[in-house]
């Protein structure tokens, strides 16, 4: 498709959207519901992967964020974002399925509301005891959200919904359009900035699960870099090994796995049924998942004697990563780690792969249930760092013609930082 079709195209696509809207509103029901009765959180829940007390917490601080901003309920449909509020997961395949969304509507003055296909899913492992079921898996439960919406008797009429940068509602276009055509007394507003607020510091909670992830996926790459890798063995077959390995190492699923090898298309998430070769520098780019939160960060290699040039990639690297983690404390802003990054890549006399990423691309994220999460070590990116922010330190550089990435995960602290993945730093030689 040519390029000057696209504006055409969207536009078509978001007439089709509107009719469908409109096409869902008019199967609506006129009558207003009764107001809903309060429900009352529950006090228990056998299997909750967090305290009653953290999500009071949650719940506590998105209300303070939404009274700043005038919002009196926050509808979340985004995959991650449910989990957070929730405290589980209600989906039976993640994003592996697009039916059966579930959402959760957080009132202002008022304990949440979860709409579900079957609460049988979460019931012993969320304190939220307001559980509206709906079984329609051809048609989104468009009703069952109006009417709880208009059962809140929401005092401003402002809902806020995740509009905004680095966030996905979990429902059609089509279906979220329908829901503000129906609703015409309320205003949705985008409220990507309270989500991020929230999931950007980490509680002690969040943190210990994302300890343990850091701790299963080291082990597993040590393993597969200690005996996993033999010849004739292709990038797939490497990937493969470190997901297993990453499961029997206590995992509950595997992030995602790169390979960093200075060739095009390895970092496909479908790695090529390539030969690995003696000689090459490889990077295992991973992260294991322990329940809902996960990290991201490779560890190099090399497959047979590192030459010299490996070497001295692998330490400027290293060096640049130092530097970069040495600045982490409270105050200081993304955009400040980026200028460190980009001195010292110029001291080492390294340079990038394009000249563009000194600019519009990042040199560290922040990590927790996605591997990529705000902030971003970003040369715009002027987030002021706080204690509970959890963010890699990622330099990748290409010295004397080698290509290596590095990098680290922390946490900031009251004083500074504390790195949360403790992997050898060593640059493994692999018998190949």
């Amino acid at each position: 498709m040519s390029w000057r079709r696209w504006p055409r195209t969207w536009a078509s696509a978001l007439r089709g959207c509107r009719v469908a809207s409109r096409r869902t509103r008019s199967r609506l029901e006129a009558p207003t519901p009764r107001p809903r009765r309060q429900a009352v959180m529950l006090d228990t829940a056998e299997y909750a992967l967090f305290s009653r007390e953290e999500m009071d917490r949650r719940y506590a601080r998105a209300r303070a964020l939404m009274e700043e901003r005038g919002i009196d309920a926050l509808v979340i449909t985004g995959e991650e974002n449910f989990q957070y509020f929730a405290g589980t997961c209600a989906s039976i395949a993640l994003h592996h399925s697009l039916t059966r969304p579930s959402v959760l509507v957080l009132p202002l003055d008022r304990d949440p509301v979860i709409i579900t296909q079957s609460k049988i899913y979460i019931l012993m492992s969320t304190y939220v005891s307001d559980i509206v079921e709906y079984f329609d898996v051809l048609q989104f439960p468009h009703q069952v959200i109006v009417d709880v919406l208009k059962g809140l008797s929401l005092k401003r009429s402002r809902v806020g919904v995740e509009l905004g940068q680095e966030q996905r509602m979990g429902i059609p276009v089509g279906a979220y359009l329908a829901l503000v055509d129906v609703l015409p007394t309320l205003s949705f507003v985008d409220a990507a900035d309270i989500v991020i607020r929230l999931r950007i510091v980490k509680s002690r909670e969040e943190l210990a699960y994302i300890r343990r992830a850091a701790e299963v996926t080291s082990r597993a790459r040590q393993r597969i870099f200690d005996d996993g890798i033999v010849p004739g063995m292709t990038e797939r077959d490497v990937a493969r090994t470190m997901r297993r390995l990453i499961l029997e190492e206590g995992g509950d699923r595997t992030s995602f796995v790169h390979l960093q090898l200075d060739l095009p298309g390895s970092k496909n998430q479908f790695p090529y049924e390539r030969p690995l070769t003696r000689g090459m520098m490889l990077g295992i780019d991973a992260g294991a998942y322990v329940r809902m939160y996960t990290v991201d960060y490779p560890r190099m290699a090399t497959l047979g004697e590192a030459s010299e040039a490996q070497k001295r990639a692998h330490r400027a690297a290293r060096e640049i990563n130092r530097r970069m983690a040495e600045a982490l404390r409270p105050g200081v802003k993304c955009s400040d780690i980026h200028r460190i990054a980009v001195a010292g890549i110029e001291a080492a006399g390294a340079t990038v792969d394009r000249p563009e990423k000194l600019v519009g691309s990042r040199f560290g994220h922040g990590q927790g249930m996605l591997i990529t999460e705000p902030p971003n070590i970003n040369p715009r990116d002027h987030t002021v760092l706080e204690p509970g922010v959890v963010l890699s330190t990622e330099p990748g550089i290409r010295l004397d013609g080698v290509y290596c990435l590095w990098e680290d995960v922390h946490v900031i602290t009251e004083d500074g930082h504390e790195q949360l993945t403790t992997e050898t730093e060593e640059l493994r030689e692999i018998a190949f």
